[in-house]
Formats: C-alpha cells, sequence, structure tokens
C-alpha cells in the first residue's frame, strides 16, 4: 500500500476529529478554545503544581503560566500557594473547570461511539492491535524531537544540544568545558549528586543543578 494513503488518512481523521469538538465546544461552553479545555482536562480533578503541569503538557513555565492565568480569569481554574514553599503555586478546577472537564469527556464518549457504531468486536479488535502498534512507533520518534534537560535522558543517550539557559558567564562556563549549542554528548553515568557526559571522547562531570540548564535532543547513533 502507498504510504502516501496512510499519511492522508491520520490528516482526515485529525482534522476531522478535532473538527468536531471545536464545533461541538462552541455549542457547549462558549467562552473556552479547544487549547484551553485540554489544558484543563491535564489538571484534572486533583490539584497539581505549575511544574507539574508543565512537565505534563511538555511545554515552558511561562506558556504554562500566561494560560493559566487565562482560565483563571475565566473562572475555571483556582490557584494556591503552597503554604510550606512559597514558591510552588498548584492550580485546581473550580465548579466551572468540573462542569468543562465532564462536557469534554462526554463529548469523547459520545463521538467514539457514535464512529465505531457497526463494526464488529472483530473489526474493533483489529483496529486496536494495529493503532497500538502505530502509537507505539509513533512514540519512539517523538523521543527525537522532543527537547528536554539533560537529566531526565536515560544513560546511554546520545544527544544534541539544542540550548544552554543562564548568563552569559553560565555559557562560558560550559564553553570552556567544550559543551556548546550543537555540540554532540553522550550521557554515560548519572546519581543524584553528579552526572557523567562524554564529549569528544573526554568524559566530564557535571552538577545536576548546571544540568538543567542544557536542553537537547535525543539523535540516532
Amino acid at each position: 500500500m502507498d504510504i502516501q494513503v496512510v499519511n492522508n488518512l491520520l490528516e482526515q481523521f485529525n482534522n476531522s476529529f478535532y473538527e468536531i469538538e471545536e464545533l461541538a465546544l462552541k455549542q457547549g461552553i462558549k467562552s473556552l478554545t479547544t487549547t484551553e479545555l485540554h489544558l484543563i482536562e491535564a489538571v484534572g480533578t486533583d490539584a497539581v503544581s505549575m511544574n507539574e503541569l508543565a512537565d505534563k503538557l511538555g511545554i515552558t513555565m511561562g506558556t504554562a503560566t500566561v494560560a493559566i492565568s487565562k482560565l483563571s480569569k475565566k473562572n475555571f481554574i483556582d490557584r494556591k500557594r503552597c503554604e510550606q514553599d512559597r514558591r510552588k503555586v498548584f492550580v485546581s478546577l473550580n465548579r466551572n473547570g468540573i462542569q468543562a472537564l465532564k462536557y469534554h469527556h462526554e463529548f469523547h464518549r459520545t463521538i467514539i461511539n457514535n464512529i465505531t457504531e457497526g463494526l464488529s468486536e472483530g473489526e474493533l479488535s483489529n483496529f486496536v492491535n494495529v493503532f497500538q502498534k502505530i502509537l507505539k512507533k509513533l512514540e519512539t520518534q517523538l523521543e527525537y524531537v522532543r527537547p528536554d534537560n539533560l537529566l531526565n535522558f536515560p544513560v546511554g543517550s546520545v544527544l544534541k544540544i539544542l540550548e544552554i539557559k543562564g548568563s552569559s558567564a553560565v555559557k562560558s562556563y560550559f564553553e570552556e568545558k567544550g559543551i556548546v549549542e550543537d555540540a554532540r554528548i553522550k550521557i554515560c553515568d548519572k546519581t543524584k549528586d553528579i552526572l557523567k557526559i562524554e564529549n569528544k571522547s573526554e568524559q566530564l562531570s557535571i552538577d545536576p543543578l548546571d544540568a538543567k540548564l542544557i536542553i537537547a535532543i535525543k539523535i540516532k547513533i
């Protein structure tokens, strides 16, 4: 089968599904965008810290803060600062947020029931098996395009450095060690106290706090 046929089917499904979702949302909760509704779904029924939410969505803290601020102004989200650590902020759904979440879940339940109606158990089973295989391969591809800090990559990973955060002094410190943008490195070992990497056949030890400033992507050997 022509691989373009598979590509077209996936694109058509994605476009049609989210068009239906957007139209249904405009009829049900007009004040929310689909992106905001997915953010509400990510918060869920329990309180979550802003850091956890940003990590869960794969976005920066700044982006998460802006999005949550908008939802708070629209009265779907409550924010509360942690009493033990005032630097931490927890967010949770208020009554409106819970209603929006229920609406979203009901939409998905209804649309899935509608589009699978008339399919036999065998057809559904085959679809699930094939789609699970496709999803697994897709998640594998995601490993090679998702940026993250060095601490979140497993030992043995070969990486390309995309960005070094921090001041010019911090960047100069890393540059002296040969750690610059576009450099290829390998994670050799890591503990809670130290991260060991290989850079141009030379092993270097990096403090975990410093390692968080180095953003990279995984590359294939």
